[in-house]
């Protein structure tokens, strides 16, 4: 047996919400469900195309129902004043709630609206706002002055171990070999001659 959401038919005519002309008028207080037809309108509080407390819970309007307080609701309003005060306390609750999730997604877009500050950066690394790209010791790295006539010392090595050298007059740094292995030599012996 499968369950059938009773707000999802005509609580008099039993029309789905399809044969009802696409609408079916919800109760906010109970299960029922009314088509344009069926509800008596005098008796019959619009609230909305979506609750607040649905809101809250993030579900969005739905064009196929109008929230209400339904004729039986009001009518069983007006006769039992505990059922009344129940759900105006539930009422003003909810306005309650809603009214800071507001105040709440109003800090949360103006927030988002201004652009955050770029940090000082405590490293002369990338970041991610940099348009860039910025190594450690590259500060004084520009463009060699031509009077100089000797080469720079190596500025950095290579992810392979191979010296990267600024040449004097060059604007692009060149790749000099330079083996990265170095070979252990070890000391000559010498006798000693006494004499």
């Amino acid at each position: 047996m499968f369950f059938h959401c009773p707000q999802h038919q005509c609580v008099d005519c039993e029309q789905n919400t399809t044969n009802a002309g696409g609408m079916i008028y919800r109760c906010r207080w109970c299960e029922r469900g009314y088509c344009e037809d069926c509800l008596d309108w005098d008796k019959t509080d619009l609230l909305g195309e979506n609750l607040k407390e649905y809101e809250l819970l993030g579900f969005p309007a739905v064009t196929q129902a109008f929230y209400i307080k339904c004729p039986s609701c009001h009518d069983h309003h007006v006769e039992d004043h505990k059922a009344r005060d129940f759900c105006t306390r539930k009422a003003v609750k909810i306005d309650k709630q809603h009214q800071n999730f507001q105040e709440e997604q109003a800090l949360l877009a103006a927030a988002a609206a201004v652009p955050p500050t770029p940090a000082e950066s405590m490293t002369y690394a990338t970041t991610v706002d940099s348009s860039g790209i910025t190594t450690p010791g590259s500060e004084g790295m520009g463009k060699s002055s031509a009077s100089r006539k000797r080469k720079a010392a190596p500025s950095s090595f290579g992810f392979d171990g191979v010296a990267v050298e600024t040449l004097s007059g060059s604007s692009t740094p060149k790749r000099k070999f330079t083996p990265t292995t170095f070979k252990l030599s070890t000391p000559k012996r010498t006798s000693m001659v006494s004499g």
